[in-house]
């Protein structure tokens, strides 16, 4: 007898073709009664050799993450973790990058630890062209993943992040409330989904006060301290008063960037940045930011989580957090000889 489709199974039993998949390769983590709907429909098309489900660890969950001297993926990790662990579950961690350890050798490396589910953190999901194959292929292996910071796609999975655009127009509002009219957008590259919703946002922001950027307001770099410090010096001789920055990173990498060329910050320059991080409070000046709701968000990962290993596809949809505006020293009102900024910058440049 033919071997019956996934799907076909899934609609009989009423579950997802991972938790399928799930049962039929002896996975832990679904739920006794959803097994039993899965080996009741199996057997009703045929199929009596069911694998009994191997011992789970507990519950072991792989997170696949990005550079850790970016502050915000420690921060991430440690809340998801502790989220993880309240529900009696524990943590591996991998850290993705492009040119020595890729997303696709993370995952290899998770799956040869039998990991029951695997969150991703920005990476490849967050590209604007990035191939999201070996993200199908771990849910069709019936391994349960969560996206986070990256974008809605055809995948049925949970995808949790940020609103970068609305970030980015508090942070605007913020600096106009301040007096500030020459404002510009310290980035990162754009092959990347945040940066553009970041640049819809300033634009968007802008133009709701009546006001514009030039293509001279608008620096790309990396997302790194070094990379923002020459990004920022590109901005600082267009004679801005103010910037906003993609991350905390990059808004201190400005600051640097400000005070080496004997600007005062906030006196002379006003840096907001994103991400929120507990580093931001004790920076010199401490930061005004945009706060990532880091608790929330990672209790509701944890959350999906569990219910995905339980059988349940009830999160998977796109949830979008409200970030906080945290209001620092880093950002002041514009004083009157701050006009003369753009041709004092122009000399020291």
């Amino acid at each position: 007898m033919t071997k019956p489709r996934l799907r076909d199974v899934a609609s009989l039993a009423n579950v997802s073709e991972p938790t399928v998949s799930r049962v039929l390769n002896g996975k832990p983590g679904v739920a006794t009664t959803t097994r039993e709907r899965v080996i009741e429909a199996l057997r009703q098309l045929g199929v009596d050799e069911i694998p009994e489900p191997r011992a789970s660890r507990r519950g072991v969950v792989g997170i696949v993450a990005g550079d850790f001297t970016n502050p915000v993926f420690p921060t991430f990790v440690h809340h998801i973790s502790a989220a993880l662990a309240r529900r009696g579950m524990l943590t591996s961690v991998v850290l993705a990058d492009p040119d020595t350890n890729t997303e696709e050798r993370c995952v290899k490396e998770l799956q040869s630890c039998s990991v029951d589910a695997i969150v991703f953190m920005g990476g490849r999901h967050a590209e604007i062209d990035g191939d999201l194959d070996h993200y199908s292929d771990i849910v069709a292996d019936g391994t349960p993943i969560v996206l986070i910071n990256g974008r809605a796609t055809t995948l049925d999975v949970p995808h949790i992040r940020c609103d970068e655009r609305a970030a980015t127009n508090k942070a605007v509002d913020h600096l106009v409330d301040l007096g500030h009219t020459r404002i510009g957008c310290l980035i990162g590259s754009e092959m990347y989904i945040p940066t553009h919703r970041i640049i819809d946002g300033f634009h968007q922001t802008l133009r709701r006060h009546g006001l514009s950027a030039p293509s001279s307001a608008v620096a790309h770099a990396n997302f790194t301290f070094e990379g923002a410090r020459a990004g920022a010096k590109r901005l600082l001789s267009s004679g801005i008063t103010a910037i906003v920055a993609a991350n905390d990173l990059m808004a201190l990498g400005a600051i640097h960037s400000a005070t080496s060329m004997g600007l005062e910050v906030p006196g002379e320059l006003s840096v907001v940045g994103y991400d929120g991080t507990d580093l931001t409070a004790v920076t010199s000046p401490p930061l005004t930011t945009m706060r990532q709701p880091f608790e929330d968000m990672a209790d509701l990962a944890a959350e999906a989580i569990v219910a995905e290993l339980e059988g349940s596809d009830r999160y998977r949809d796109h949830y979008v957090f409200e970030p906080d505006l945290l209001s620092r020293s880093s950002s002041g009102r514009i004083s009157p000889g701050l006009v003369q900024q753009a041709s004092r910058v122009g000399n020291l440049s």
